[in-house]
């Protein structure tokens, strides 16, 4: 009858606590099915552009079996190489292909041609598998030619077209998986970091009962958020800048752009970080409650939706939606910018606006779940 009655109550206080409810019954379920469509290791629809110098009916059937492949999409067709330059230090493509002048000559001739294809070093996973699949397409391309001339002149043929690939790797012209995998790394340390240690701050003054105290104070709820935050900031900072150290010196990750660029964006995604343990910690009533939140809101999408392990271009489009707003996929952006391309604030300035607004916003939101709660 003891052990009937300490459960009754138990009970009754999980079905009161809603939020704790959501998180432990709805919550799970959403992110698994979230994931499991949005989570793949195939890589599907990689950006890819063209450079046509050929402009001949045979360019324009390899460009069609690059697309009917599924795997690469031409998106650009450019004209000139500062275009192809533009697109990959941006990172809006992955693959660039520079057909020659002669490429229909050539094959008519049955002779060798080759293909000029540059890859996006910075992401060396997905360039990786992608040179994989366009070496395959190119491979069944050239056996349709060789059978359509065997078929035009019989068994007989003394010259056989030949496509082969001259491959380039930018930025990470090793493709080493350290310089890939470090400032994903970094991003989710950060995240991990930031939310936890700021998560249960505003929830212990609860459980403890001084949340009362900090109500009939004259302090206001932006200037409570800030000087929780602050300290923070503080510490975290000092992380970032052992991360960084030991990413340069101790993984040999070469750092070509500006360095104080880079604790500069470090500084706006850090803040990012601590608002969402902060938010987490407004919207929840005990410690584990708050901690889940993080995980979910926080690390889960630093992980899967940044494009750190996964390729956002093979997500559905539903998924590749919500990765608009996760803030590691912009650090990420900036860190692998700075890091291995140099690039300075002329292209990253998108990614530093977003977590400049981003950060704003986690500074308001808690503020003003917090001063409803003084209401």
């Amino acid at each position: 009858m003891r052990f009937a009655a300490i459960f009754i109550k138990e009970a009754i206080l999980i079905t009161r606590d809603k939020r704790t409810l959501f998180l432990t019954v709805v919550f799970p379920v959403f992110m698994l099915l979230l994931y499991s469509y949005g989570v793949t290791y195939d890589i599907k629809n990689t950006s890819t552009a063209i450079l046509d110098y050929s402009g001949t009916p045979a360019s324009r059937d390899l460009i069609q079996k690059l697309n009917a492949a599924g795997y690469l999409t031409v998106n650009y067709n450019v004209t000139n190489y500062e275009e192809i330059y533009e697109l990959l230090i941006t990172g809006r493509v992955i693959l660039a292909f520079i057909i020659p002048p002669d490429f229909e000559e050539q094959i008519n001739a049955g002779r060798k041609t080759q293909i000029q294809v540059i890859a996006n070093g910075s992401d060396a996973n997905t360039a990786n598998v992608a040179l994989g699949y366009q070496a395959a397409i190119i491979s069944s391309y050239g056996a349709e030619l060789v059978r359509k001339n065997l078929a035009l002149n019989g068994l007989v043929q003394p010259s056989i077209p030949n496509i082969q690939e001259r491959t380039r790797v930018w930025y990470n012209p090793e493709m080493k998986s350290t310089f890939f995998v470090a400032p994903g790394v970094m991003a989710v340390v950060v995240m991990l970091l930031g939310s936890l240690l700021t998560a249960t701050s505003i929830v212990k003054e609860k459980e403890s009962g001084t949340i009362e105290m900090l109500i009939s104070t004259p302090i206001k709820s932006l200037e409570l958020i800030a000087g929780k935050m602050a300290p923070y900031i503080i510490v975290s900072f000092i992380d970032v800048l052992i991360v960084i150290v030991v990413a340069s010196l101790g993984l040999g990750v070469p750092i070509k752009g500006n360095l104080f660029l880079l604790l500069a964006g470090s500084l706006l995604y850090l803040v990012c970080a601590l608002g969402i343990g902060l938010f987490a910690s407004t919207i929840t009533t005990t410690v584990s409650s708050a901690q889940v939140v993080v995980v979910f809101a926080g690390l889960l999408p630093s992980i899967l939706l940044s494009g750190f392990i996964f390729p956002i271009e093979s997500m559905p489009a539903f998924v590749q939606a919500i990765t608009y707003i996760v803030p590691a996929k912009y650090f990420i952006a900036i860190l692998r910018g700075i890091f291995l391309k140099g690039i300075g604030l002329n292209i990253l300035w998108p990614q530093f606006l977003f977590l400049l607004v981003f950060g704003l916003m986690m500074l308001l939101l808690p503020a003003s779940k917090f001063n409803k709660r003084i209401d």
